[in-house]
């Protein structure tokens, strides 16, 4: 009876551990449009596509949505974190294993308020004289980290609205935001889109979704098959990708 016993413990265990290794934890945050709470439901472009792809794989998961720093951390110390809308480039390409595209190809720019006439870029280290909103982790912040930029940004761990108010408000100078983001993040405040100016193109990316590393091959083998049996039936367009 004990040795019974001890064989349907060992089955239990090696099942919840089995369990715990395919399930997967999926982060995400309020950038729209690729991905944003609404009324309590997590919506998107970029979440439509993950959601069916999942779902196709037959794997067990949870969408969460956090600030970007915070779930940008937790894709970089768990196993198992499957992380969108997340911006592939060069600083980034070993922190985590890239899977497929979400998107096509965006553009992030420097912002500025229409009335000030004193802001006239020409090039990128003529933005150091001013004070840059960027949220932190983000794509525009470790592009200009990377360009020297340090004591001119002004960095937030929440959202893009936050950064449009500070600029509205003047306390920063400059936003760094997507163009897509910036459409939408300007409609959904009620502002005035010709309040705003584009100051300076940065840099062309690729939405991507990526894996944590130490993730198990089987759910990434299962992801990446199901995104491409999707591609291949038309269920998801084909996106090009920054080179």
């Amino acid at each position: 009876m004990l040795k019974y016993l001890l064989v349907l413990l060992g089955l239990s265990f090696t099942s919840a551990l089995s369990a715990a290794e395919t399930f997967l934890h999926v982060l995400t945050e309020d950038w729209r449009p690729y991905n944003y709470e609404d009324k309590g439901e997590i919506k998107g472009q970029s979440t439509d596509i993950v959601v069916k792809v999942l779902d196709r794989a037959g794997i067990d998961y949870k969408i969460t949505l956090y600030p970007w720093s915070r779930a940008y951390r937790i894709a970089q110390r768990k196993e198992n974190v499957l992380i969108y809308t997340i911006v592939r480039m060069p600083l980034r390409e070993d922190m985590f294993i890239w899977s497929r595209p979400l998107a096509t190809k965006d553009v992030s720019s420097l912002f500025k308020l229409s009335d000030r006439e004193d802001i006239n870029l020409t090039n990128l280290e003529e933005a150091k004289r001013y004070k840059l909103g960027v949220i932190k982790d983000s794509m525009g912040y470790l592009y200009l980290k990377n360009h020297d930029f340090s004591v001119s940004l002004v960095p937030v761990s929440t959202e893009q609205k936050l950064n449009m108010d500070h600029l509205l408000k003047g306390y920063v100078d400059l936003v760094a935001a997507s163009d897509k983001s910036f459409t939408h993040i300007t409609k959904q405040m009620g502002v005035d889109p010709d309040a705003l100016t584009k100051a300076m193109t940065l840099f062309e990316f690729s939405p991507y979704m990526a894996f944590s590393l130490g993730t198990s091959q089987e759910i990434i083998d299962k992801v990446n098959k199901a995104y491409d049996e999707l591609v291949e039936e038309g269920a998801i367009k084909v996106f090009e990708s920054v080179k």
